[in-house]
């Protein structure tokens, strides 16, 4: 196929047109493969990219869920995701069949025959695997619009496993209860307790599809975060979020990380009675009036405010773990720095092509490797935005992208394992500066949507001088600098989610003939010294001599990162850009054995 060369001919390949084309506009139509269905709804959502040189696509009826994506010049027109698979209908004698014992079952929990013909629950015989073979089973269906996407199967009296139809779409169960503009969403962790709450009087309350994990770990791959984007527009007009879930690690994980992606500053937390892991158990025990209490008295997310001790406030930290730190990729930086993971604000400086870009890629790598880290990075000195991705995918390699001083560059095979490797991991923020120029209020908003939709864990902003710092009449420069820090260590605070800041030291003074200029620090940066005071983790890049680089830690607020003044000595390849201890006596260095990233 031909390349396709402007994007109105790239979505017209899909049947796709829009009234502009302009750089992140989002627009909504009838969709082309469905059309709107019988209302002829406006259900097609098609986004383009932040550089106009490409477009995303979702359908947003249950029953269709289309979606897609494309770049121009790429030579395949629009790629289509597996399109979703709309459930076979069930009959009106099969939505209607509730034996006695799906009753009982649910009025064992006290829950009563109401909800569930609100929740369309019902029963139907199902084969699953061995040893539970063919089995009566409840059927919890999930409807969003008024059309069924999804039914979760549960056999009786086993509890597992459960099935679901294939290739549907992702969503919430219960999603149309909330309407079009909520003002609260409570999220449980399964159907059963999403029942539980509706008996209690409770109908705003939803449950992803695959609860918690049975280890409370998230990796990159994870895909039970999906229905978040799917009903994205619903979820970020919400202002108030009650996490109300299991209690056990996983299910504590679970809602960590949900407080994570929807902002933990709309979020409360449910406490549970002890003895009481969900909000099903506390209803079978305490009964409605317990569970609303309860829900009415869910704490804020411990992230703002004021706190008090009270007794057991020392030793609950104690029997926690403390929060953990991440290696750096290199034994001589790792005994000497340790990077967080709470979501901070660190700034890294240093005079121009000292390699600050460099070393920040380099742990990009290494964290998104090592550590499962996800990363968002603003870049626009380096466009088009895919050199930057590019010079990622030499570190990952360990190979030059291009030709470069008869080194060995990527064949065809290299090129396929890095994409496959940045798909998951780096996602880039590209602005196009002429029609908008990119704020601070520009990238927090597309910060939220990255880790909303992707789960990015870091922000990197490089450099900060790039953003337009515009001020208001009578703001002085510290004074804006000073607040856009502190918005920026709120926004890492609220999200769980780091904020790297390359920022360039003033012009340094004229040195004389001979003379090497010392590193830069924190009152160096051009701007305010509210760089030195604001600022969790510093760290200076500085080149010595060629090929060796200097790291140098001039603020760390824990001792757990580093103490203050560290210094590390790091060999860089430059073609590959990766870092490693200096050569040792021999004279060996660790790329020459291959020791990268251990």
């Amino acid at each position: 196929m031909a390349q396709i060369e402007s994007l109105a001919d790239l979505l017209a390949d899909a049947g796709i047109r829009l009234k502009t084309q302009k750089p992140a506009h989002t627009e909504h139509i009838r969709c082309p493969r469905c059309g709107g269905g019988n209302s002829r709804e406006v259900s097609l959502a098609v986004t383009v990219d932040d550089d106009g040189e490409g477009a995303t696509y979702v359908c947003h009826r249950g029953s269709c869920g289309w979606r897609g994506g494309g770049r121009i010049g790429s030579g395949r027109g629009l790629e289509r995701e597996r399109p979703v698979s709309v459930p076979a209908p069930h009959s009106d004698a099969q939505r209607a069949n509730r034996p006695d014992w799906l009753h009982e079952f649910f009025a064992s929990r006290k829950i009563g025959p109401r909800v569930i013909r609100d929740l369309g629950i019902y029963a139907v015989t199902r084969r699953f695997a061995d040893p539970i073979g063919e089995s009566p089973a409840i059927v919890f269906p999930y409807v969003w619009k008024g059309e069924v996407c999804n039914r979760k199967y549960r056999p009786y009296p086993a509890k597992n496993p459960m099935q679901q139809e294939r290739d549907a779409l992702p969503t919430l169960f219960n999603i149309d209860s909330l309407g079009t503009d909520p003002q609260e969403i409570i999220f449980v962790e399964g159907e059963m307790d999403v029942a539980a709450l509706m008996e209690c009087g409770v109908r705003h309350v939803v449950t992803l599809k695959d609860g918690a994990p049975k280890e409370a770990t998230f990796k990159p791959e994870d895909r039970r975060f999906e229905a978040l984007r799917t009903h994205s527009d619903i979820l970020r007009r919400v202002k108030r979020i009650v996490l109300a879930g299991d209690t056990d690690s996983a299910g504590t994980a679970l809602l960590a990380e949900l407080a994570r992606r929807l902002g933990r500053h709309r979020c409360r937390l449910a406490e549970w009675p002890r003895g009481c892991k969900d909000a099903g158990e506390t209803l079978l025990q305490h009964g409605p009036d317990a569970v609303l209490g309860i829900l009415a008295e869910a704490a804020p997310y411990p992230i703002e405010g004021l706190r008090s001790t009270y007794g057991g406030t020392l030793l609950s930290l104690q029997q926690t773990r403390p929060p953990a730190v991440m290696s750096t990729g290199a034994d001589a930086s790792d005994r000497v720095l340790s990077l967080p993971t709470e979501g901070r604000l660190i700034v890294v400086t240093g005079w121009p092509s000292s390699g600050k870009t460099a070393w920040t890629r380099y742990i990009m790598v290494h964290t998104a490797t090592h550590h499962d880290r996800r990363w968002c990075a603003f870049s626009p000195e380096m466009q088009p935005w895919e050199q930057f991705i590019a010079a990622c995918a030499e570190v990952v390699i360990g190979k030059p992208f291009w030709p470069r001083d008869g080194r060995e560059t990527m064949n065809m095979q290299d090129v396929m394992r890095a994409e496959s490797w940045l798909t998951d991991r780096i996602v880039m923020m590209v602005n196009d500066a002429e029609d908008e120029p990119p704020t601070l209020d520009w990238v927090l908003e597309h910060a939220r949507m990255a880790i909303l939709r992707d789960g990015i864990t870091d922000l990197l902003i490089d450099p900060w001088n790039e953003l337009d710092h515009t001020r208001l009449t009578g703001v002085t420069e510290t004074e804006y600098i000073g607040r856009a820090l502190q918005r920026l260590k709120s926004f890492a605070l609220r999200h769980g989610c780091n904020v790297w800041i390359i920022a360039h030291p003033a012009k340094p003074m004229a040195t004389k003939a001979g003379e090497r200029r010392g590193a830069p620090g924190p009152y160096d940066i051009s701007g305010s010294a509210h760089w030195a005071n604001k600022t969790d983790l510093g760290i200076t890049v500085h080149v010595n001599v060629k090929d060796m680089t200097t790291l140098s830690v001039w603020k760390a607020r824990h001792r757990r990162w580093a103490a203050r003044d560290a210094v590390a000595d790091l060999a860089f390849d430059e073609p590959t850009g990766r870092y490693a201890p200096p050569k040792d006596p021999d004279g060996q260095s660790a790329f020459d054995e291959g020791r990268w990233g251990e």
